[in-house]
């Protein structure tokens, strides 16, 4: 701390000091690590030290040299088995563009593909039981279903508006030899699914995917 003599002989504080303090335990407050939200799992220990509350495009793109633009998606890498996706919403990239520098990230989702449907309900039972267990609490399930898929969801609420969520797809098979390979995911969302798509039965003028309650199948 900076102290200037008066001239009285006392001490005066240097309140511009102060202000920096301030604000650097401020921004320390609002600090929410990564591999903290979605604690245990595979592959966010390796994104340790990204802070998800200020995580923005630019910062993606200065601190994992790997991530590229995904088009409709935002940014997205290669972490060990893992396809992660940095999600921006409203983000194009059709004409190889990138999103723009300070466009906030609304999620970083890491899915793994399986060689099979068991395989893939294997490894999300795992991730289930291991946030389970760091967590210390059960997950809401649900089911999302959308035209030609289904999506098994467990999510748990980290607080502020953040959930992480462990997912489960089985494969989607297409017209010819056209698969979709059977995966599972982790994800860390600034907002809830039951939030962000609407409930099975109400209204949907857009036809976007719904959720309805389910149970978590993980044995």
């Amino acid at each position: 701390m900076t102290r200037r003599r008066t001239a009285d002989g006392g001490l005066r504080t240097n309140t511009g000091f102060l202000l920096v303090c301030a604000a650097l335990a401020a921004a320390c407050g609002d600090r929410r690590d990564v591999a903290d939200l979605a604690v245990g799992v595979a592959p966010f220990e390796e994104l340790r030290g990204t802070n998800a509350n200020m995580l923005r495009s630019g910062g993606v793109r200065a601190f994992r040299r790997a991530a590229e633009p995904s088009p409709y998606e935002g940014l997205r890498e290669p972490i060990s088995a893992y396809d992660v996706v940095y999600a921006i919403p409203g983000f194009d990239g059709s004409d190889g563009s990138w999103p723009s520098e300070d466009a906030l990230v609304s999620a970083i989702e890491a899915t793994r593909e399986w060689p099979s449907d068991s395989a893939a309900a294997s490894a999300f039972a795992r991730a289930v039981r291991t946030l389970q267990a760091e967590l210390g609490a059960g997950p809401l399930c649900l089911e999302v279903r959308g035209p030609g898929f289904s999506l098994q969801v467990a999510q748990w609420d980290r607080g502020d508006g953040w959930v992480v969520t462990a997912s489960f797809a089985p494969a989607v098979r297409f017209g010819g030899d056209s698969t979709l390979s059977a995966r599972h995911s982790i994800a860390v969302r600034r907002r809830a699914l039951t939030a962000l798509l609407p409930q099975d039965g109400a209204a949907n003028p857009q036809e976007r995917p719904t959720w309805s309650s389910s149970t978590c199948d993980t044995e």
